[in-house]
């Protein structure tokens, strides 16, 4: 595989188009704010916050903004992939998608576009299996059938509550008593299904909102810190080096 560029795209005030032509390499791309508007093979799309879309090399469309309405997404374009490995995804003209785990799918993209602008020691071959993670994780939830199992089902009743929550000291026992189960089986199944315990999901989700307001706001590491729910800055540090790799003050850098 090789990755050709990943682009953070931000338009503020629409005015964005892509003439109608064949794409030139396989590109995935994820919506994180606003929508736009794709046609493909003489079908029109609007792709919104949440949405996301893979089109192989040779597909043929054209994308405008829409007016008044700004949008922000994360796009990776890549080539030179073994046939087999994207043989899923090759069936159709393109593959929509909503991902269950949006916030994990956000954070990874925000990480491979910042390994991919830092160009760090090693970035080649990181960049490389955080795309195919993300290859994988659509390919799950495209085949994974559009109605949830139960356990499934509880997962993401949690998964959303700790987006509405996850500025707060949240505990096992908060999810439990939501879901109304016990703290010992929503731990064991939530690990279950998404290979990581809520508390780490709970981290990744502050950390990709960390990274979003460092790269948007003049914030500062503390009041990010202090603003997500971490008391201490060192222990938000900690956490931020941990899930992306990196401080938060090197994303401070990349952006200036």
């Amino acid at each position: 595989m090789r990755i050709d560029f990943v682009l953070l795209h931000q338009a503020a005030y629409g005015g964005w188009e892509v003439p109608l032509g064949p794409t030139n390499q396989h590109i995935l791309f994820l919506v994180t704010k606003g929508a736009v508007i794709y046609e493909i093979e003489g079908k029109t799309l609007q792709i919104g916050q949440g949405e996301g879309l893979f089109m192989p090399k040779g597909t043929l469309r054209t994308s405008t903004a829409i007016p008044g309405d700004p949008h922000v997404m994360y796009a990776a374009y890549f080539s030179d992939v073994p046939w087999e490995e994207l043989a899923p995804f090759l069936n159709e003209p393109y593959k929509w998608f909503r991902p269950h785990s949006y916030d994990y799918l956000k954070q990874r993209f925000s990480m491979l576009h910042e390994c991919w602008v830092g160009k760090m020691q090693g970035y080649d071959l990181i960049t490389r299996g955080i795309l195919m993670e993300m290859m994988g994780i659509v390919q799950r939830d495209l085949f994974a059938g559009s109605r949830p199992s139960s356990r499934r089902s509880l997962v993401l009743q949690m998964q959303e509550y700790i987006i509405r929550h996850y500025c707060e000291q949240l505990q096992i026992s908060d999810l439990a008593n939501y879901v109304d189960r016990s703290p010992t089986y929503v731990s064991t199944v939530f690990k279950q299904v998404t290979n990581r315990s809520p508390i780490t999901y709970m981290h990744e989700v502050r950390i990709a909102a960390a990274r979003d307001l460092l790269m948007t706001t003049n914030m500062t590491i503390g009041e990010i810190a202090e603003t997500l729910g971490y008391c201490d800055q060192t222990y938000f540090n900690h956490m931020y080096k941990k899930i992306v790799g990196h401080p938060p003050s090197y994303t401070l850098k990349l952006q200036n």
